[in-house]
């Protein structure tokens, strides 16, 4: 079969008609509607998030605040005013100085959404393979495949598109009319969001374009390739964890350049995110080989197991890891944005402590300076929590689609008398793997400077403040709120284990 298709990924032009591929790509099987629907909310997700940066972005800075008069050396007066955002927004938005945050925040949220996508995407990927062979052999070629890929991620991405406009207004609504004056975090609706409605739509279509070719090529590089191409390599973790470095180093000096910090800060972010990704998928990949001995080599008497290693269920384990091995797609994308969430919790609770340490009962910073603080601290909280939620269920939506697209293997493994209890075990292991380490270590690694930084402080002055912990317990708390989060999830499981676990399936092809 290899030796009739191979000649074929020479095609590069589709002779396929519009009716014909809207034909072929209509959604007809529950795969099919699972598989659009997942698509479509990834990119509605995408969609608001990208108007809410632009409605941001675009707030015009038009109420009058207050103005001053200043001497210079040479005896000339010159009057400065300060102004700020109308519309009743919260401190965040309606200080031109601290906007650019929130907009950086709401870029940032694209990722997990769009880490959602590219699951989505793959979801029925066992049907859509031999769904394709059965295409090649009919006579299509891979440009043909090809086409029909593209089509559906085009059409799902553009129903999502379309869908983020009403989405955005009813989270207007919520967030910013129904909330009082001064506390609002929207801006108020103007008529350039219409042209930025339409123009996240064309964005959203040529997204999906490159997706579906990249996808594309990537499962191409697969069926033809050997094993292991689809693992990030070391050399590619090294360099984009060294490139994050590099910008974190970099940052402190262009701040002052409005333009230029935004853009390296989601850069340094976007190689964390790829760096912690790829280390993950290199962890689910990996596989332990034991040396062999010698032929005739004499065979050494079986140790006795400890204790702590026989309460360990090591079929479960070993099921957790080989089901993480075949999902290293998923892993990477999900670890990777777990990471940046953890990244998002340390940081807030770094400068959480920071705060309440040096200036709690100081007499220049009032309660509601303090207020003002810890409320963009937990807003900063708040889009790691969003984050992490839309980067679990993608991580759920892989162990859900591996679970239909390995039925009868899945099958196999309770005939041979694995019960159903441990079938679910093995989702909540393969869930807390991967979820509890990247966002635990994300937590830390922001974290652990600013707390050693506190204790050195106090070490020198002598005075012990019971919130420098703070960070540390709050990487504490993200590692057990993610393992409590994993056996609920895998709970949630347990009816699609049991129908992929039904002995029906051993017939399945």
């Amino acid at each position: 079969m290899s030796a009739t298709l191979a000649p074929r990924r020479r095609d590069r032009v589709s002779r396929l008609r519009p009716a014909a591929v809207r034909s072929m790509t209509a959604v007809r099987s529950h795969t099919d509607r699972v598989r659009s629907r997942a698509t479509a909310a990834a990119a509605a997700g995408t969609g608001v998030a990208l108007l809410i940066a632009a409605s941001v972005a675009t707030v015009r800075d038009d109420l009058v605040v207050g103005s001053w008069t200043s001497t210079g050396p040479d005896g000339v007066e010159t009057t400065e005013t300060m102004v700020q955002a109308s519309g009743g927004l919260a401190p965040f938005l309606a200080e031109p100085g601290l906007r650019p945050g929130f907009t950086i925040a709401a870029v940032l949220l694209v990722l997990p959404f769009l880490a959602l996508a590219v699951q989505a995407v793959r979801v029925g990927r066992v049907v859509d393979e031999r769904r394709s062979r059965r295409l090649l052999l009919a006579g299509a070629t891979w440009a043909d495949v090809r086409t029909l890929r593209t089509a559906r991620t085009r059409a799902a991405f553009v129903r999502g598109g379309l869908l983020a406009g009403p989405l955005y207004l009813l989270l207007w609504l919520v967030l910013g009319w129904a909330l009082p004056a001064g506390s609002r975090l929207l801006p108020p609706l103007h008529p350039a969001m219409l042209a930025a409605w339409l123009a996240v739509v064309g964005v959203l279509a040529v997204a999906a374009q490159v997706l579906a070719v990249l996808g594309f090529r990537r499962e191409e590089r697969l069926t033809w390739g050997g094993a292991g191409e689809g693992v990030p390599s070391r050399t590619f973790v090294a360099l984009t964890a060294l490139g994050g470095v590099a910008l974190v180093v970099v940052l402190p000096v262009v701040a002052r350049v409005e333009r230029v910090y935004p853009a390296l800060l989601v850069l340094g972010v976007v190689l964390f995110l790829l760096a912690a990704g790829g280390g993950a998928a290199r962890s689910a990949a990996a596989t332990v080989r034991r040396p062999q001995p010698p032929v005739g080599a004499p065979v050494a008497a079986p140790r006795s197991v400890p204790r702590r290693h026989r309460r360990r269920d090591v079929t479960v384990h070993l099921l957790a890891a080989a089901q993480r091995r075949g999902s290293t797609a998923a892993i990477t994308g999900t670890a990777g944005v777990l990471f940046v969430c953890g990244l998002s919790f340390g940081v807030a609770s770094s400068m959480a402590a920071q705060l309440l340490v040096e200036r709690l009962g100081s007499p220049e910073y009032e309660q509601s300076d303090l207020g003002f603080y810890l409320t963009g601290f937990g807003l900063v909280a708040a889009v790691g929590v969003v984050g992490a939620v839309v980067a679990v269920a993608a991580l759920l939506l892989s162990l859900t689609d591996e679970l239909l697209g390995n039925r009868r293997a899945v099958a196999s493994v309770a005939a041979l008398g694995v019960e159903t209890r441990r079938l679910v075990r093995v989702q909540a292991v393969a869930l807390r793997r991967t979820a509890v380490p990247a966002t635990v270590l994300g937590a830390f690694v922001a974290a652990a400077p600013t707390t050693f930084g506190l204790v050195l402080e106090a070490a020198g002055s002598g005075h012990w403040s019971p919130f420098i912990p703070l960070p540390v317990g709050v990487v504490v708390v993200v590692g057990l709120v993610a393992t409590v989060a994993c056996e609920l999830l895998a709970r949630l499981l347990a009816g699609r284990v049991r129908q992929a676990a039904a002995l029906e399936n051993l017939r399945v092809p």
